[in-house]
């Protein structure tokens, strides 16, 4: 044995070591979870990596002084505002109380910056990937392999971040973008996959709730990537994306791939998919349907609110990180506390899966369009309208705990195409959102705040409305179509996830 061979071995077998102490301490659902979650972190990272990097590399030309100057002299709502102090009220119980008065709504125009317009091209770029990877992914997972198909993307959708510098703001970034984009969506379907194959249908919503994570990725690139970009420049943040996913990936392969893949129930999802019955399966498009409505509120909110925010009421996210973060924060944490919420109702029998899936829809659709009408009618109070920014998001949070998780409970045999299908129709719906928002807030009727707001919560309304109408959390007849015995998908994959008492101890056993 040559001297170099001999601490490379060693090494690997500590690895191996290392791995399997940590699968005896930790459950093999846990262990998927975790990497789950922290992969749709690092995706939500990439995502928005360009536009923090783009305005943190430009400033705001004013000062956190100048600002506040700004918005106490020249912004919306102090000019349109009358001031508390010229407008009182005299009755017998309060001789001097103070009150704002609004005085008009104006047709204001707001010009698209050229930073802005640039931001606007490379998230709608990363839009299009996730338009026209998922449904094309789930094929791909089901012949590859969900747990192959994850890993891959979100590496890839990291290492092409080592590209960007070389490639900035050229037409070679717009299509790094793109295909960074498509990365991301091929993570949907891989994941749901995961979710029906390692969980009991009545743990699946817990689980599905961690896709959430990419929002507390927006959270993190903002948080820290901002300052890293200011202090050491932009590039740093694609080479720091690279090396993370890098790591991820390989402790990943190690934990997932290597030790959990061998002894993961095997799925047949691509032989015999009836497409006909689920293209023409009601309760499938009401999926599709009810992730348009969320797709486009999140749209509103994360774009078209913090504008509203900082050109109306003078708050501004370049220097109230704060503002621009916790949301998303609140957004992931409601998520997953609403999935345990839903699978502890299932599991105690209190309501079917159908009313649970509908009464999850309700809180993540109707109650946030309540409040992002409201929102456009709060007057000259700017806590008003930052606080139902902030609740409107959390609420959303209980959409995979309705909708995503109704994905796979009507076709568990094929959730990771259903819930592809799903996204791709949902992604159809960000792109209008998006254009909706840049075109109500900079385009021909600029300064129209409570009709970007209305159209949202009516997507929101007849979105919801028609899952109510035709959604469902029942195991639809086309999940098992009548086949040849030699043709058929194993039956025995969704009792044995169901029935197994302990699916760690099963995986241990074959593992000996």
């Amino acid at each position: 044995m040559t001297p170099a061979i001999g601490p490379i071995k060693r090494s690997s077998f500590q690895v191996q070591k290392a791995a399997k102490e940590v699968k005896d301490k930790i459950g093999s659902r846990q262990m998927l979870t975790v990497f789950v979650t922290t992969g749709f972190v690092l995706c939500g990272i990439v995502e928005q990596s360009a536009t923090v990097a783009l305005l943190a590399n430009n400033p705001s030309p004013i000062s956190a002084a100048e600002f506040a100057d700004y918005v106490e002299n020249t912004s919306y709502i102090t000019r349109y505002c009358q001031p508390p102090d010229t407008f009182n009220i005299t009755d017998k119980n309060d001789s001097n109380r103070h009150v704002h008065v609004v005085l008009s709504l104006p047709h204001i125009e707001i010009p698209m910056s050229r930073t802005d317009e640039t931001e606007s091209v490379l998230r709608e770029a990363f839009m299009w990937g996730t338009l026209v990877s998922p449904l094309a992914a789930s094929r791909i997972a089901a012949r590859a392999g969900a747990e192959s198909l994850f890993g891959f993307s979100v590496l890839g959708a990291g290492i092409l971040a080592l590209l960007v510098p070389a490639a900035w703001l050229s037409p070679y970034h717009v299509a790094l973008r793109i295909v960074q984009g498509m990365c991301m969506g091929a993570t949907w379907p891989a994941a749901h996959m995961l979710a029906v194959t390692w969980f009991k249908p009545k743990h699946v919503s817990g689980f599905v709730s961690c896709y959430t994570a990419v929002n507390l990725g927006y959270a993190v690139v903002g948080l820290l990537g901002t300052p890293l970009v200011r202090t050491v420049g932009r590039d740093i943040l694609s080479y720091a994306i690279c090396l993370t996913a890098v790591l991820w990936y390989f402790l990943w392969w190690r934990f997932v791939e290597e030790s959990l893949s061998p002894s993961m129930p095997k799925r047949d999802e691509h032989r015999n998919l009836p497409w006909r019955r689920l293209l023409l399966s009601g309760p499938a498009w009401a999926c599709g349907v009810a992730v348009v409505g969320s797709q486009w509120a999140d749209a509103t909110l994360m774009l078209g609110v913090t504008k509203y925010l900082k050109l109306v009421y003078g708050f501004s996210t370049a220097h109230e990180h704060v503002l621009a973060s916790l949301p998303h924060i609140g957004h992931f944490l409601a998520a997953i506390i609403f999935g345990f919420v839903v699978d502890h109702i299932r599991s105690s029998g209190i309501v079917s899966t159908t009313t649970a899936r509908k009464f999850f829809v309700y809180i993540s659709h109707f109650i946030p369009a309540t409040l992002m009408f409201v929102l456009g009618y709060t007057g000259c109070d700017p806590a008003a309208p930052a606080a139902l920014y902030t609740a409107a998001l959390m609420l959303t949070g209980a959409t995979p705990a309705g909708v995503y998780a109704s994905a796979a409970d009507i076709a568990p045999n094929y959730a990771g195409t259903v819930f592809g299908l799903c996204q791709t129709i949902g992604a159809a719906g960000l792109l209008a959102a998006n254009y909706v928002v840049s075109e109500g807030l900079h385009g021909s009727f600029a300064g129209w705040w409570r009709l970007v707001f209305g159209a949202s919560s009516a997507v929101l309304l007849i979105t919801a409305t028609a899952f109510m109408a035709i959604g469902s959390g029942s195991v639809q007849d086309w999940n098992n179509p009548e086949t040849d015995e030699t043709d058929s998908i194993t039956p025995e994959i969704p009792e044995l996830v169901e029935d197994s008492p302990d699916i760690d101890a099963l995986i241990e056993q074959t593992s000996d």
